[in-house]
């Protein structure tokens, strides 16, 4: 088993946890993963460990998340800050190099923003199961669908769903991913070791939350301001999409559209996979995102 480090990385008034391994010297290029909500670093360990031996690999504890700063400030959760974020981490990390991103559902989101705003700082860019967000904010504006699925953004901020995901030190949270997780059948006791750890932070979830608070306005408040980098930004990145064809968080539907916000777009379907292809399919995951990182230039 790869051998990784923890660190955490000092930007103003916030700290961010987190691990690093595969090739430190600085002759190989970084892959830096960013998980989705609730999870954290860890959701990504499964592709850390396939691409250390040829890459610096690095997985981040998202602002709130697991061993990173909880700011009571919304301020810091506002995606151009998380952006922000990724970037300052990533000069850390490797200077002026371009580097690769990959991001799964909420750290997918923003991995495309991103993209859109810094394009000239990535090779390439891998985003599981989610749709860029500025898209994402327009179908909550014009899909009935998408509204009632993206529900839970809106219901968890408080009251008695808030309560039930954060009392008894998340462990509503821990019991559904392992519970989840457990049907999967290279799922083992340190996997459920190392997920109840990290979701169990007490006050975790609840700052996890935070991105949706700072991100995701009212449907009927949501204007032309909200959107970031840009209503119609988009991304030259080369780019791919892995999604899975039993993920019901997002239509699939937005996948038509999705040229308009990634100029040099790549797709790859899963079928009968759900929302998180690199936890349940890892083996296919990771052999898609060599053969992507691998093909031209980048």
């Amino acid at each position: 088993m790869t051998s990784f480090v923890e660190r955490y990385f000092e930007l103003g008034d916030i700290r961010l946890h987190y691990v690093e391994g595969g090739q430190l010297d600085g002759t190989a290029p970084l892959i830096l993963f960013y998980h989705g909500f609730p999870s954290f670093w860890y959701s990504f360990h499964l592709q850390m460990e396939a691409f250390a031996d040829d890459y610096h690999v690095v997985a981040v504890d998202g602002l709130g998340a697991n061993l990173s700063s909880r700011p009571a400030d919304l301020e810091h959760y506002k995606i151009e800050n998380l952006a922000n974020q990724i970037d300052e981490l990533a000069l850390h990390l490797a200077g002026d190099e371009k580097f690769y991103l990959v991001g799964h559902d909420w750290g997918g989101a923003l991995a495309w923003a991103y993209a859109q705003q810094y394009p000239a700082r990535l090779k390439k860019l891998v985003v599981l199961s989610a749709p860029p967000y500025n898209q994402l904010l327009s179908m909550l504006q014009t899909n009935a669908t998408q509204r009632e699925r993206s529900s839970y953004m809106y219901s968890m901020r408080d009251g008695d769903l808030n309560r039930s995901m954060t009392q008894n030190n998340n462990q509503r949270v821990c019991d559904n991913i392992c519970m989840g997780l457990s049907k999967l059948p290279h799922f083992n006791e340190d996997m459920e070791r190392a997920f109840r750890q990290g979701l169990g932070v007490p006050g975790a979830i609840d700052a996890g939350i935070n991105w949706y608070r700072a991100n995701i306005p009212p449907v009927d408040a949501i204007t032309d301001e909200d959107f970031w980098p840009g209503k119609h930004a988009s991304t030259s990145v080369p780019s791919l999409l892995i999604w899975g064809g039993a993920d019901l968080t997002f239509v699939s539907e937005f996948i038509d559209d999705l040229a308009d916000y990634a100029e040099n777009l790549s797709v790859h379907h899963l079928p009968e996979v759900g929302h998180s292809p690199m936890l349940e399919k890892p083996v296919e995951v990771n052999s898609v995102i060599r053969r992507f990182l691998d093909t031209g230039a980048g």
